[in-house]
């Protein structure tokens, strides 16, 4: 009697197993709860899991930035607009008719427009600066209060993001790129001519900075200054501003120098010529300002020129992440699929097992049921 108690107590504790092991299975959709269950079927887990959370971390990563791009190329697309409308202001204030108040009326326009370009320069995105370089922290174009100046302060590096594992793809365009004519460029042994408050950089991002006690120009890395530097030779006559020339130094193949002219200083010198003064204040002559409107259109023409390169290079980049997002969303279902396949618990059987369980139960509680009521007791009677 006592041995077949025994024997049925056991019985029920490996029921009761089978009703942990399945109540987990159909819960969690996992064939297995511990390594110790499956060692083969754990470790493809265990693979397969790394694999999903990678990817699906690549995913979230590459939509964020997918939804930057989008932010980027419409203002860009944005600043086309208002180059466009700067080129007509200037157009109608050189035809000849416009009187002197109208001009006036123009050059209110033109600073308006100067805020919209300053505006979009600066646009930002899931809390970063789009046009910044690396450091997208901070707005990469800051205006001086006092004279109205915008100065580029952001980085000639590009952000270089996750596309897959071990792939990575720049993001965006610099301010170099965006806001920046390219006055004149110089491979390597050749002239690099350039004036004072134009920028230089090379194509790998590197800025070349001026200082104008040697003179010199000084290399500068994403860490800083370095201990590269090219002698630079005033351009005579004298210049206002300065002019300067060096022979560019670098030999790798491909390389070159380049000198910026800031797109924002060619609207602070076309508001001057409208308003008949130059970058001092002075009054000038309406032919001196004509001439200065005239080279100014030239240059916004060009600066036209270079958002519209800008813009085509960042819809290469944008499209380099479309194709990211459709490959890697590829990988995760696939990986999904190998997950449900090893470790995914089949219902179906489950939910079989389930049944024929209870049926085993219920015949093994009747079955003790009857012996609970076996006493000699029971026989007498």
């Amino acid at each position: 009697m006592i041995n077949t108690l025994s024997e049925s107590l056991y019985r029920l504790d490996i029921l009761n197993r089978m009703q942990d092991r399945l109540t987990y299975q159909s819960s969690s959709k996992r064939k297995i709860d511990n390594g110790s269950d499956d060692s083969f079927v754990f470790t493809r887990q265990i693979y397969l899991e790394d694999k999903i959370s990678r990817y699906e971390g690549l995913k979230s990563q590459i939509e964020i930035t997918s939804s930057q791009n989008d932010t980027a190329d419409t203002a860009v697309g944005s600043i086309k607009d208002k180059i466009t409308l700067l080129k007509n202001e200037i157009s109608k204030a050189l035809n000849g008719t416009e009187q002197e108040t109208s001009r006036e009326t123009i050059a209110i326009n033109v600073a308006g427009i100067k805020k919209s370009l300053l505006l979009f320069a600066n646009e930002r995105s899931n809390g970063e600066y789009l046009f910044a370089g690396t450091d997208s922290s901070k707005p990469p174009f800051e205006q001086d209060p006092v004279t109205g100046e915008v100065t580029y302060t952001g980085s000639g590096y590009l952000k270089r993001l996750a596309i897959d594992e071990g792939s990575y793809s720049q993001r965006g365009v610099s301010g170099f790129d965006l806001m920046m004519n390219t006055t004149q460029k110089a491979l390597f042994g050749e002239k690099l001519t350039f004036t004072e408050g134009q920028r230089v950089i090379d194509n790998q991002g590197n800025e070349w900075t001026f200082d104008s006690s040697v003179p010199e120009l000084v290399k500068n890395n994403e860490n800083g200054p370095t201990n590269e530097k090219m002698p630079l030779t005033e351009v005579l006559p004298s210049t206002t501003p300065k002019t300067y020339e060096t022979t560019n130094p670098i030999s790798t193949q491909g390389q070159t120098l380049s000198a910026k002219e800031n797109i924002f200083d060619i609207v602070d010198d076309i508001m001057n010529a409208l308003n008949q003064v130059d970058d001092t204040g002075a009054s000038i002559t309406k032919d001196e300002a004509d001439a200065i409107l005239k080279a100014g259109l030239s240059k916004v023409n060009k600066a036209f020129d270079t958002v519209n390169k800008a813009h085509s290079d960042l819809g290469v980049r944008n499209k380099t992440f479309e194709v990211a997002h459709e490959k890697v969303s590829s990988k995760l279902t696939h990986y999904n699929i190998l997950f449900t396949e090893t470790a995914g618990a089949d219902l179906a059987k489950v939910a079989m097992e389930s049944k024929a369980l209870e049926l085993t139960y219920t015949s093994l509680y009747s079955t003790i049921n009857k012996m609970n009521q076996l006493s000699l007791v029971n026989f007498i009677n």
